[in-house]
């Protein structure tokens, strides 16, 4: 068996910023022709906030949805003025989440608490259609490069957005990211987008535990209301996954997070922090306002973007001194470490030993992502890491367990358009380990052997999405 590429995340010590868990599938349409909630499986959609929706959004919740409406910051108190007349769900607050609406921030915590009937979301900017993707092409300087059809699959996939989200912007109500569907060829007679599609990004929402909106097109609409067989043979296919993600038994879990990333913008730090993603590198994000030595203490490992002061150097240099691996990247304060000679020192990076654990800055800004997701995983160790995928390039895993319980849930997405066998190593001793999909009734119990600590374990067939659910022992997760 080939040994596996270590892919991690932490089933203990946990703490999150933010308010994540709660996975609501939105659809957002254009046209009032929808058949019962009932027969589409939907049960949320959105609407823009203009006064002719009016009596759209009253036929649409006789046909039993929860109609949301969305708005710009900017038109806040109309937008809340006419959810309130017309019987809305909720509101839907696009642009709040960028530095320019900050000062927003106090006048839209009062309307949420002037309007307790009303639910609320912000929706972050940034997000894309999850998909598979061959071949990466990536600028390096000023020439386009592409990948070899050898390397990893690129994955498109939002968590990145999502986790820096909930770190950066105030945590006023849930977060929802968006997407535009990629404009494609079908074949004639052909859905674009195709069950797959559609499955693939409520699978997606349901693994980052936040709540995404997509678009409903007005063809398939049409064909729906229609009654037009094809598009039913279709959105059939959906519908179990719609499903499954109601389901979820873990509607209160914290993302799991053994690595703490400190960053106070997005733009500088997305894309090596989407390669960390990507390679299912388990963390949080937090402004370096936020940093506290409570927070410290929930993290092996530290990945450092921005300056944090020198109480905060303090606290990193006693975070290492405890055994934790801390990774700074292209800042060049005057440390309290260097008071002693490093360890390891090339053209790029220094590294010192503090105490039993270690520091390494990183000279420059990170200008090839994919290197920097694997030095990442090199620097941080196989010590630090608590579970790994065997021979699985395609496929995304996040874990959440709920507070105070030792047992974890970890949620898988195969972005690949065929099935994944996934063999799976967790650090710790489980019960039990049970796996949970769209296409198997909950559940199936996976044989597993636990061996020097870890128990390992194989899906034998990842469609698209499902859940592992590992029972714990009294001791079973260990840091």
């Amino acid at each position: 068996m080939k040994r596996p590429l270590p892919f991690f995340v932490l089933l203990a010590g946990l703490f999150v910023a933010g308010t994540p868990a709660s996975a609501k599938v939105f659809f957002r349409i254009e046209s009032p022709q929808m058949p019962a909630a009932t027969k589409t499986g939907i049960s949320d959609l959105v609407l823009p906030c203009v006064p002719e929706n009016s009596g759209l959004i009253a036929q649409l919740r006789v046909n039993g949805y929860q109609v949301w409406l969305q708005c710009d910051v900017k038109n806040l108190a109309e937008a809340i003025g006419e959810a309130d007349r017309v019987g809305a769900a909720g509101v839907i607050i696009a642009g709040a989440a960028n530095s320019n609406q900050i000062s927003r921030v106090e006048e839209i915590r009062q309307y949420m608490a002037a309007h307790k009937k009303l639910a609320f979301r912000i929706l972050i900017a940034g997000g894309k259609q999850p998909q598979m993707r061959g071949r990466l092409v990536v600028e390096r300087d000023g020439v386009l490069q592409v990948s070899s059809p050898s390397t990893q699959p690129w994955l498109d996939t939002n968590l990145a957005i999502v986790r820096l989200a909930h770190g950066i912007y105030p945590a006023l109500a849930p977060v929802a990211y968006d997407f535009r569907w990629n404009a494609g060829d079908a074949p004639p007679g052909a859905w674009k987008p195709d069950a797959e599609d559609y499955a693939l990004a409520i699978a997606e929402s349901e693994a980052l535990q936040s709540d995404v909106v997509i678009e409903f097109p007005l063809t398939l609409q049409k064909a729906l209301a229609a009654d037009d067989v094809s598009a039913w043979s279709m959105w059939k296919k959906v519908k179990p996954y719609l499903e499954f993600a109601s389901k979820a038994e873990m509607r209160n879990g914290q993302p799991v997070a053994g690595i703490g990333v400190i960053a106070d913008d997005m733009q500088s730090s997305y894309e090596p922090i989407n390669l960390m993603a990507r390679h299912n590198l388990a963390f949080e994000v937090v402004r370096s306002a936020d940093l506290t030595p409570i927070r410290l203490r929930t993290w092996n490992s530290l990945v450092v973007f921005s300056s944090i002061g020198s109480e905060g150097n303090a606290a990193v240099r006693d975070f290492a001194t405890k055994g934790g691996a801390a990774i700074l990247v292209n800042l060049h304060d005057d440390f309290p470490w260097h008071s002693t000679e490093p360890v390891r020192k090339d053209t790029h990076s220094v590294t010192y030993t503090v105490g039993s654990g270690e520091i390494t800055e990183l000279g420059e800004p990170v200008l090839d992502p994919e290197a920097f997701a694997r030095d990442i995983r090199r620097l941080i160790g196989r010590e630090r890491s608590t579970i790994a995928l065997w021979n699985s390039l395609t496929t995304l895993v996040t874990g959440y367990r709920e507070k105070g319980i030792a047992a974890g849930t970890l949620y898988l997405v195969n972005y690949s358009d065929q099935p994944d066998n996934v063999q799976v190593q967790v650090k710790g001793s489980f019960s039990r380990v049970r796996w949970d999909s769209p296409e198997s009734p909950c559940c199936t119990s996976l044989p597993f052997v636990t061996r020097n600590g870890f128990t390992e374990f194989t899906i034998p067939s990842l469609r698209i999405s499902g859940r592992v659910h590992l029972d714990s022992k009294k001791s079973s997760v260990k840091k």
